[in-house]
């Protein structure tokens, strides 16, 4: 298995002294080489006449770029996806609508249709992805990484594909073991659309590795967020995936993880698990839990210097705006763009500095070291305060039922406790109705502040 395209890749298996497996790369890339690439992923040809809106967020690109701050989502997904291409890596993403992106982050394509053509131009005001651009004259359609960088290197390749997620999804990951040295994703256009390839998620992708020795770095996006939209639009059932994965119940440091599940909250986070996962030399499949309210939130960017040398994915966040350990009187760990709303709710009711906010940003392998380490920070061990977890999505749903019992395990040998704040348990993931989703988030907010 691991001749020919595979040569140089290893087995992933528990590690040794005299082990070659290389877990945690260095992702960061030079701060030069990313403006460059960043520019070149909006670079415009002459006499190309692109849409007039969308001079407004190339502006807004080059910007950022240039000031060093304010990265959002879709450059650091075009930072990640052109420094992979410059070391020789192609690039391939395909899924419903991911020459625009559904939630207005990407504007790429390989080749479209009249029809298609007419969407990418009328929603033109909501895309900021740009790694497509079109002719507003000609209708000719350019992939700017793909113009910009020379033809050896890497290529970027879109392919809008039918609402076949079993045929798709199965090619994709075909192609990820056929082509190891290509970083191979699919995305979905709902996180719950998934379940029309469930059998490929089950019988190859989750137990591939363990039933035939077969590694694959395939890649699904799942979109996810309780945003007010109906249950069919709401939730990518991470709980379903944490429950197919070997995630061990107490601290394993033999452990060989079946595939990555990640829920990142930074552009820069997006970025390191994307580079992680081609410059490791061996494969897993990430499953990344994608925002749709993040994408342009300036709450949610990263700084330049967060993709630099030196840095990499961290699967576990401190809060940053913790100074003075000892005022801390309580402690909420969670996962995802619920962060950002406790941040929120914390600010309203000036309770900074006195509750700390940690994030989850790799659910499996649950973290371990980097939570214990984090908890530690805080003198979790010889201060007795408050602990809980804090998850938007019902209680029999989300990362809880994973999450939950380990954390409980890590916390019950100091003899604390940990207090679930979340929505009650549903058979749905979301109510779909407005009125009701914003009662059922900001009860669940008050609560995770009461006591304090």
């Amino acid at each position: 298995m691991l001749g020919g395209k595979w040569s140089g890749m290893v087995w992933p298996g528990p590690p040794t002294p005299e082990s070659s497996i290389i877990r945690v790369p260095d992702t960061g890339v030079d701060t030069h080489i990313l403006k460059e690439l960043g520019q070149k992923s909006v670079e415009v040809p002459s006499g190309f006449e692109i849409h007039s809106r969308l001079k407004r967020h190339i502006k807004g690109r080059l910007d950022t770029l240039d000031k060093g701050t304010g990265i959002d989502w879709a450059t650091g997904e075009a930072l990640a996806w052109g420094s992979l291409m410059r070391e020789g890596h192609d690039v391939r993403i395909s899924g419903q609508d991911v020459g625009r992106g559904t939630f207005s982050h990407r504007q790429v394509t390989r080749s479209i249709t009249i029809f298609e053509l007419y969407k990418i131009i009328s929603l033109t005001v909501h895309a900021f992805r740009h790694a497509m651009l079109v002719d507003q004259n000609t209708q000719a359609v350019v992939v700017p990484l793909n113009n910009s960088l020379p033809e050896e290197l890497g290529r970027l390749e879109l392919a809008n594909s039918s609402l076949s997620e079993l045929a798709v999804l199965g090619f994709e990951y075909g192609l990820s073991w056929e082509r190891p040295d290509s970083l191979a994703i699919w995305e979905a256009q709902f996180g719950d659309f998934f379940n029309g390839a469930q059998v490929v998620i089950d019988t190859f992708i989750s137990s591939g590795e363990a039933k035939w020795l077969k590694q694959s770095g395939i890649v699904i996006l799942l979109p996810h967020g309780l945003d007010g939209a109906g249950p069919e639009h709401s939730s990518m059932r991470m709980e379903r995936f944490l429950q197919l994965t070997n995630d061990s119940y107490e601290y394993d440091s033999s452990l060989n993880i079946s595939m990555h599940i990640a829920n990142p909250t930074t552009p820069a986070q997006y970025f390191h698990l994307l580079r992680r996962q081609q410059l490791r030399n061996y494969r897993k499949p990430l499953i990344l839990v994608t925002p749709k309210g993040l994408l342009r939130a300036p709450a949610a960017s990263s700084n330049l210097s967060d993709f630099a040398p030196g840095t990499k994915f961290q699967p576990v966040l401190l809060d940053p705006s913790i100074n003075e350990v000892k005022n801390v009187e309580s402690i909420l760990v969670c996962s995802g763009k619920v962060y950002y709303d406790l941040v929120n709710k914390r600010t309203e009711k000036e309770l900074q500095g006195k509750v700390a906010i940690i994030r989850i940003e790799e659910l499996a392998p649950f973290p371990w070291m980097a939570l214990s380490g984090a908890l530690k920070t805080h003198n979790v061990e010889r201060r007795r305060m408050q602990i809980s977890w804090v998850q938007e999505e019902p209680k029999n749903q989300g990362p809880w039922p994973h999450v939950g019992v380990r954390l409980e395990s890590m916390l019950s040998k100091n003899g604390d406790k940990l207090k679930f704040v979340g929505r009650k348990e549903s058979p749905v993931p979301a109510a779909g109705v407005g009125k009701i989703a914003k009662q059922e988030k900001e009860e669940f907010l008050e609560k995770a502040f009461e006591k304090v």
